[in-house]
């Protein structure tokens, strides 16, 4: 982990520290994990949790995923994103029901690999912007419909690996279903 991200996750968890320390004392913090289809649809994985108060949430992640065929770019023949975030979410509605939104920072690491089996690395800090829809389903078993935008802030330039030229994307649309639990 390099400084710069240590120094802005410090600063995040920091901000979210805060804002929920300042919340009524009556209410009682939760926390929850959950987990998104979408990665694993994509031959990878994610592990997401989050911590709580009132209608205030922070939630980090780290996944995995291949980007998917249609989007690939010519000349490589596998991208995959591994991506750490943090994000902070705001609720409509009190203990985490209902409409969200917030926004997030991520630092995402791509491994394109060639036609030729060159293999290349691309890194970039991701700002990202998204809401969803809480359901609950039975005690602390939800899930959540979602979408967000994610668009590069750092690392999008143009580079060649090999003799291709890859160009990260810079805004990139997600939408996906998570199942989650509130402890």
């Amino acid at each position: 982990m390099n400084f710069k991200f240590a120094a802005l996750l410090f600063l995040c968890i920091s901000f979210a520290a805060n804002t929920l320390q300042g919340q009524s004392v009556s209410s009682k913090m939760s926390i929850g994990v959950e987990q998104d289809v979408l990665p694993y649809v994509l031959n990878g994985f994610i592990g997401t949790a989050w911590v709580g108060k009132n209608k205030f949430r922070v939630r980090m992640s780290y996944a995995e995923a291949n980007i998917p065929p249609f989007v690939l770019q010519s000349g490589f023949q596998k991208d995959r994103t591994h991506a750490v975030g943090i994000s902070a979410e705001y609720f409509l509605k009190e203990d985490f029901k209902g409409l969200w939104f917030g926004p997030g920072i991520g630092y995402w690491n791509n491994e394109a690999i060639t036609t030729n089996n060159y293999a290349g690395r691309v890194q970039s800090w991701v700002f990202s912007l998204g809401g969803g829809y809480n359901i609950f389903l039975w005690k602390g078993l939800y899930t959540t419909p979602w979408l967000a935008l994610h668009t590069r802030i750092s690392g999008n330039n143009s580079r060649y690996i090999d003799t291709v030229k890859y160009t990260p994307m810079l805004f990139t649309p997600e939408v996906s279903v998570k199942l989650g639990w509130k402890f």
